[in-house]
This record gives C-alpha cells, sequence and structure tokens, in this order.
C-alpha cells in the first residue's frame, strides 16, 4: 500500500463509498423532496439550486458526522458500547427522524411548505414546545413516530454495514465536519425560509437549531414585523354635525361562499336572515392578502400590501381618527393578540377600551382564541355601560373561532362528512370548517338582535368583513396563506345600519356597486366617510397611498389595479406571493414562478391562463409594485 492509500484509508477507511451509508438521511430527505415538490425544484434558479447544494451538504454532515462516531461502537462486546449505541439513535436519530421526515411529510401535505426557522419559533411560541405544538395535530403525531422508528432503524443498520469499512479512519473528518455543518445551522448560513431552497431535513435542523440559539442568546426573539406603533400626527380634524356610531366586524379565514352578503332570497343565511334581512353587500368584498395580520393592519390604515415597515407602523388607524373626530373608541377581540405580538400593534392606537383573548378567557387553543360568544357578550357591556359618555362610538369587534382547527358546537353540525383532522379528505374538513362558520353565524345573529335593540341603534352602521378567505385544495393547498386566488382572498362583506345613518344619496351610490370588485382599502374609506374624515384624507400622513374608494360614493369611472400579496411590512411568508386585479382579472406570481393572468369572471375558479393587454399592463404594474419579487 502506497503512502497516499495510506492516508486516504486514514481519512475516509478502506472503502469511502461506504461513508454515504452515514449521510443516508439526507439522500433519503432529497429523494422525499423530488417526490413531494418537483416542480417548485425544477424552478429554481441557479443561485437556489447552490443554496440547494450547500444546505444538503450542512444536513449531511450533521447527520453524518454523529453516526460515522456512533459507527465505532459496533461490534464492541463492551457492554456501556450497545447501551451508548442505544442511546445515541434514541435520543438523536429518532427525534430528528421523526420531525425531519414523518412531521415534515404531513406538514407539507397541508400547508405545501415544510417547517422551517419561523414555522419553528411560532410552534414553540404558541405552544410551548414543539412537541406540544405538533401534539395538536392528534393522531397524525403517531404515523410520524411510527416514520421515524423506521427511518431510525434504517440508519442503523447502514452504520452497521458500513462500520467494518471506516472503522479505520481517524475519527478527525466526522468531527470536523460535524462542527463546521452545525456552526452552518448555529449562524444562520443556511437558508431554509424564503424559496425553501433546502431539502425537507435541513428546513427543520435549521429551525430546531435556530431555536436553541434564541433560547440561550435570548436575541432570537425581537419582534420580526409588529412592533410598537410611532404614528405620525394626523391634521386638525372637525367633526360634521352628524356622526353615526360604527362598529367593525371582522371574523376570521371565512370566504364568500361561506357566508352570506347578499341578503335574502338571492342568498338564505339560516341565523342571520331573522335578524339582518336588510343587509347590503359590499360590493364583491376581496381582501388584499390571505394573512390576517397583513389583512387587518391594511384594512386599519387603509395602506396596500407593499407598505414597508415603517410606514405601517407611521400611518393613522382608523381608531386615532374617530378618536380625533370626538368618537368614543373600542377593540374587543376574541383574537389571541400575543401571536407574533399582534397586540403592540394596538398598543398606541387610541383605543379607549381594549380587551382581547387573553382578557377574555376560554382561550384554551391559541389558533382559536377566546370563545366567540364571549367577546360579543363584552362587546355589548362596553357600548351599554356608559363609558362613551354620551359620544357616538367607533369600534371593532374581532372574531377567531372559524380558525383552524374550527370551533363548532356538536349541537350543530348540518354539514357531513365532517372531520378536524387536517389529513383528512378535503371535503370533510371543509364540512368541518362549514359548521364552525354556521356556528359563528348564529353568534352574531345573537348579537346584532341584541345591538338592534340597542338605544341609538337608528344612528348605528355595522360593516362585516373577514380578514382573508381558506382554502381546501382549489389549487392544492389547505387553509390560508399560500396563494392570492380567490377561496383565500374573496370574503364576505356587507353593510346593516338604522334609518338615520345613511342619507338618500349615500344609499343609492352604495347600490351602485353591488356586484362590482371591491377591496380591503375601500371598507377602510367607507369607514372614514361614515367618521366624517374622508374629505379630510389628503393631509393624512402618507395621503398619496391611501387610494382606497369609499363604497357611500359612486363609484369613479375608470378602473384601479389593487395590489395583492401574502409578504407586507408586517409579515414574511416563506415564500411570498404577488397579484394585481382589476375588476376580476388577476395577474400573480410567486417567487418560484413567472406572472400569470386568470379572469374570475369567464373562469371562476381561476386555473385556465389566459393573456391579453390587460394581462400585460396589470403585469407591469406588478413588477413596479413588488420590483424585489424574482
Amino acid at each position: 500500500m502506497t503512502r497516499a492509500d495510506r492516508v486516504e484509508a486514514a481519512i475516509f477507511g478502506d472503502r469511502p463509498r461506504y461513508i454515504l451509508l452515514y449521510v443516508s438521511p439526507t439522500l433519503l430527505a432529497i429523494a422525499m423532496d423530488v417526490v413531494l415538490r418537483p416542480r417548485s425544484i425544477l424552478a429554481f434558479e441557479p443561485l437556489q439550486w447552490l443554496n440547494y447544494f450547500g444546505s444538503s451538504m450542512a444536513a449531511a454532515g450533521f447527520w453524518g458526522g454523529p453516526i460515522w462516531i456512533a459507527a465505532y461502537l459496533h461490534g464492541r462486546p463492551a457492554p456501556a458500547a450497545k447501551a451508548g449505541l442505544v442511546a445515541f439513535f434514541a435520543l438523536f436519530v429518532l427525534p430528528l427522524a421523526v420531525f425531519c421526515f414523518g412531521g415534515q411529510a404531513l406538514y407539507f401535505h397541508v400547508f405545501d411548505s415544510y417547517m422551517a426557522r419561523d414555522t419553528v419559533r411560532l410552534g414553540i411560541a404558541l405552544r410551548g414546545t414543539l412537541g406540544a405544538w405538533l401534539g395538536a395535530w392528534g393522531g397524525s403525531v403517531a404515523l410520524m413516530v411510527v416514520i421515524g422508528l423506521a427511518i431510525t432503524v434504517g440508519v442503523a443498520y447502514a452504520s452497521r454495514v458500513a462500520a467494518p469499512h471506516t472503522r479505520r479512519a481517524w475519527p478527525a473528518l466526522p468531527l470536523v465536519g460535524f462542527a463546521v455543518c452545525a456552526v452552518c445551522f448555529w449562524v444562520d448560513f443556511v437558508e431554509s425560509r424564503s424559496l425553501q431552497a433546502a431539502p425537507p431535513d435541513t428546513c427543520f435542523i435549521h429551525g430546531a437549531i435556530h431555536a436553541l440559539r434564541d433560547a440561550v442568546t435570548h436575541k432570537g426573539w425581537v419582534r420580526r414585523g409588529i412592533s410598537l406603533r410611532q404614528p405620525d400626527p394626523l391634521p386638525p380634524l372637525s367633526a360634521p354635525a352628524h356622526r353615526p356610531s360604527v362598529l367593525l366586524v371582522i371574523t376570521e379565514s371565512v370566504r364568500a361562499d361561506a357566508f352570506c352578503s347578499e341578503p335574502p332570497p338571492a342568498c338564505a343565511a339560516r341565523f342571520l336572515d331573522e335578524v339582518a334581512s336588510d343587509r347590503i353587500p359590499l360590493g364583491r368584498m376581496t381582501t388584499q392578502s390571505s394573512g390576517t395580520l397583513s389583512s387587518c393592519v391594511m384594512l386599519w390604515t387603509g395602506l396596500g400590501p407593499d407598505a414597508d415597515f415603517a410606514t405601517m407602523h407611521h400611518a393613522a388607524v382608523l381608531w386615532e381618527v374617530a378618536r380625533a373626530m370626538g368618537y368614543f373608541t373600542a377593540y374587543v377581540g376574541s383574537q389571541n393578540l400575543r401571536y407574533e405580538d399582534f397586540g403592540a400593534f394596538l398598543e398606541r392606537a387610541s383605543i379607549d377600551v381594549l380587551v382581547s383573548a387573553a382578557d377574555l378567557g376560554g382561550a384554551g387553543d391559541p389558533h382559536l382564541g377566546a370563545p366567540d360568544e364571549n367577546a360579543t357578550a363584552r362587546m355589548l357591556r362596553t357600548l351599554a355601560d356608559g363609558q362613551s359618555g354620551g359620544k357616538p362610538y367607533f369600534a371593532v369587534l374581532h372574531l377567531s373561532n372559524t380558525h383552524w382547527p374550527y370551533r363548532v358546537d356538536p349541537s350543530l353540525e348540518p354539514f357531513t362528512p365532517h372531520d378536524a383532522n387536517p389529513m383528512a379528505k378535503a371535503a370533510s374538513v371543509h364540512n368541518h370548517y362549514r359548521n364552525s362558520v354556521l356556528m359563528q353565524e348564529r353568534t352574531v345573529s345573537e348579537f346584532l338582535g341584541k345591538l338592534r335593540a340597542m338605544p341609538g341603534w337608528d344612528d348605528t352602521a355595522v360593516l362585516f368583513v373577514s380578514d382573508h378567505g381558506e382554502e381546501f385544495r382549489e389549487h392544492g393547498g389547505m387553509y390560508h396563506l399560500s396563494s392570492l386566488f380567490d377561496e383565500q382572498v374573496r370574503t364576505p362583506g356587507w353593510m346593516l345600519s338604522g334609518g338615520s345613518v345613511l342619507t338618500a344619496q349615500q344609499a343609492r351610490a352604495l347600490a351602485v356597486w353591488h356586484g362590482r370588485r371591491t377591496f380591503t382599502r375601500d371598507v377602510n374609506a367607507t369607514i372614514l366617510d361614515l367618521l366624517g374624515a374622508l374629505d379630510a384624507r389628503p393631509g393624512f400622513p402618507f395621503a398619496s397611498r391611501l387610494e382606497g374608494r369609499s363604497l357611500l360614493r359612486v363609484p369613479p369611472a375608470t378602473p384601479v389595479a389593487v395590489p395583492l400579496s401574502t409578504q407586507s411590512g408586517v409579515w414574511e411568508p416563506d415564500d411570498p406571493k404577488y397579484g394585481v386585479m382589476q375588476d376580476d382579472v388577476l395577474v400573480v406570481r410567486s417567487a418560484t414562478s413567472h406572472w400569470r393572468c386568470f379572469d374570475a369572471i369567464t373562469d371562476p375558479t381561476q386555473h385556465r391562463t389566459i393573456t391579453g393587454p390587460l394581462c400585460d399592463f396589470l403585469q407591469a404594474i406588478g413588477a413596479r409594485t413588488f420590483p424585489a419579487a424574482p
């Protein structure tokens, strides 16, 4: 044997190809990735391919180093060696295999993405530990464990086969390789967010190590997106002679076809028709983002999704305008405002009464928040107990129970078969969701009945919208924040008011909007109009970016192009989607696709792409509006 052969054997062992068995988990993860998302991988640009290769190497070193070192114990007769092997595979390989393979496969099945850095961080923040968070998936955890056990047994067998052929090697390579790769994960050198140009094991390992770094350094929990606002001052505002009270009801994850905006007989609502048969639809309401934080911030400020962090935190919100107009202000929500520090955005919003899930009680599930009926009861008390001092009020009632896992009443489940398990058939999960929405319709209807019986109803306006919709595999995904198609952005939107609220001219204008596409920013402008502040809007901070149209005024003759995005100044998703819509024509792209154009009138399911001058025009606007989009 030559000197070179001896050096090679000292580094790699007598058969270097057997080292591949030590990195078999990453090879398996790459194979799984190819099966789960082949089209996304093929769409990677060269830079993403480079990142994919580098992240795969990091995961290979992270797996392979310890497995190689553990392989030295194979064949040794000492009981301590066998106990060490068992402990290593039970405490290191098995937990990683459960989450990197079983967990990632199930998570991808539901969300069309992998658990990664921010996903793991969010899971820990919401449920205390990652295990408790995933434990909310119920029986799916057992399947994860079974997959993890199978992979652990396979890796243990592979290391046993490789051990005789690599035992002569020095331990320097696996030790140094593991240390270097662990440092890459620790310092965020690995990128598992954005396009997730990394195999599933890398994504999870990155998230777990980043969470560990956060716990050790106490630096990682600094706000990402939401912070305390520093509102710029409003111009002097004068209160008009007529100031109706305004209540904005925002529900959660309710799509347009699940909650009747049209009055009967155009749409039959089991509970709502009893108390709100005189409701007026707010056009064909469309939110500008399919995520709660972005959508709500845009609704409250009137800004679009292209506004940056600073703009969104300096712009005026509706409560501030109302306070300046002499209104009593309130926010009562069953929403969990501890989610991503959502509540920080409301701390300096000129809200006289601020109540959230933590104050209402019964908030056992952070996704569901407190029971909606607790919020409606608290809102009625707030409006009735005289805190307003005789002033008109502007209030927001923020509901939550229609978020996954969808709170239901077992006595009110007409839609069958239904199943809360996200691994069930989409139709069954959709039925469970519809039962949840029906329960909320009952809660809202009971609330409206009591509100209409209160003194002052004759001069009160109620606007009802949802933050976004919900998808059930119409375009391959589940839930929300993964697309800008109608199932995720078309929402209910209607108005109910006493006889003294609208002038005859405003009522006629609102009727003209019937059937037209309207947007989140238009609701903001409509509320400003009700408060008597819309004509003063040109003096507001960032006035040039406030382009909402009041639905109490006749629609402009010129159609408008409205930006949509899953990303905003307060939210950065792993794979952002960008879009522009004019009437019912939508151009949309993701970070891994080209612009595509759809017409929701000729193709309501938005599956057939079209071309034409309007598509080209909207695409050009999208390129200017979202210059960071690849």
